[in-house]
């Protein structure tokens, strides 16, 4: 972990999750606007970071491990019935949110440019 970062440990099933997650947001008509406001970035780079993903490429500053936890949780928001949500993402919106909340906790052992802890502030 760094001061502004950190190495996510993901298993291939959390990866896959993130980046169905992340799809879902590539793959709607509503265009960049919609995808920035949700998830904090535009479609384009969206796609970036599900090729990092995939790749297995985990070191990521907070400001995407922040559009990792977006994409988990708008995701979520968007697609009303469970049954949808499994059937588009592939999982169970449980997953999503237990993930979205680990990244939180990951993120609370990182330390910010001072030495603080997020969770001393």
């Amino acid at each position: 972990m760094t001061s502004d970062g950190a190495q996510l440990r993901l298993t291939d099933l959390q990866r896959q999750l993130i980046c169905e997650a992340l799809m879902f947001h590539v793959d709607r008509p509503d265009g960049d606007r919609d995808s920035i406001v949700c998830i904090g970035v535009d479609r384009a780079s969206a796609e970036r970071m599900i090729e990092r993903v995939r790749g297995g490429e985990l070191q990521f500053r907070l400001e995407e491990i922040h559009v990792l936890f977006s994409a988990l949780i708008s995701a979520s928001a968007w697609i009303l019935s469970e049954e949808a949500f499994y059937e588009r993402i592939g999982f169970f919106r449980e997953h999503a949110l237990a993930l979205a909340s680990g990244l939180v906790n990951a993120t609370a052992e990182v330390p910010d440019k001072t030495g603080d802890f997020s969770g001393s502030a």
